[in-house]
């Protein structure tokens, strides 16, 4: 595979303070949004932010070019904070720390779509208490690697990482439905908290 750009940054495990010192996959995808240097970007739900912050530590050098092709792809995938009012901007929240109440039911909706979604697809029918344990569909990111085992489980690196890249246009794919089925507007990313 051919290099990039020499201007572009190589994408790399873990955080970075800039991205002279390169950049993983959502902290290129926030430059990409205009949104400030952050592996949390606001215009991407946390959920699928966390799916692909962890494919992009999973993945050896060698194959994470591969992620590539879908750079820029989940730029508005997210619910976008309530516009009444402008309120101030809030300090960035950590990872792990729930959406603003005001947008927590629009973001559970949507995170419960995309995991009907990504199992129906894959052909999975999950029952009652497994749901419970992904909170209801919202753990987005435990049950998307929970499925990578799903029909069976691949045997050699390479189908793993076949696999892994294929799942992730899937996931964007039930992110894009869902979104427009909720009616969301897809921000470009400059004018979302990053964070949020």
């Amino acid at each position: 595979m051919s290099d990039g750009p020499a201007s572009m940054p190589v994408l790399s495990r873990g955080r970075h303070r800039n991205p002279a010192r390169g950049a993983c996959f959502m902290e290129y995808t926030a430059l990409l949004a205009g949104e400030p240097f952050s592996d949390a970007p606001g215009c991407v739900d946390g959920e699928l932010a966390a799916v692909l912050r962890h494919a992009n530590d999973r993945l050896s050098a060698a194959d994470r070019p591969r992620l590539v092709p879908l750079l820029g792809r989940a730029i508005g995938l997210g619910v976008p904070p309530p516009a009444a009012g402008h309120p101030p901007r809030r300090p960035r929240r950590p990872r792990g720390v729930p959406a603003p109440p005001a947008a927590a039911p629009a973001v559970a909706r949507l995170q419960r779509s995309v995991s009907r979604r990504l199992t129906a697809v894959l052909g999975q029918q999950l029952p009652p208490s497994a749901w419970a344990s992904y909170a209801g569909g919202r753990d987005v990111d435990r049950l998307f690697w929970a499925l990578m085992s799903e029909p069976w489980p691949v045997r050699t690196s390479a189908a793993y990482v076949d696999r892994l890249v294929d799942r992730l246009v899937l996931l964007h794919e039930c992110y894009e439905q869902a979104v427009d089925e909720l009616g969301l507007p897809r921000g470009t990313g400059a004018d979302v908290p990053a964070g949020t």
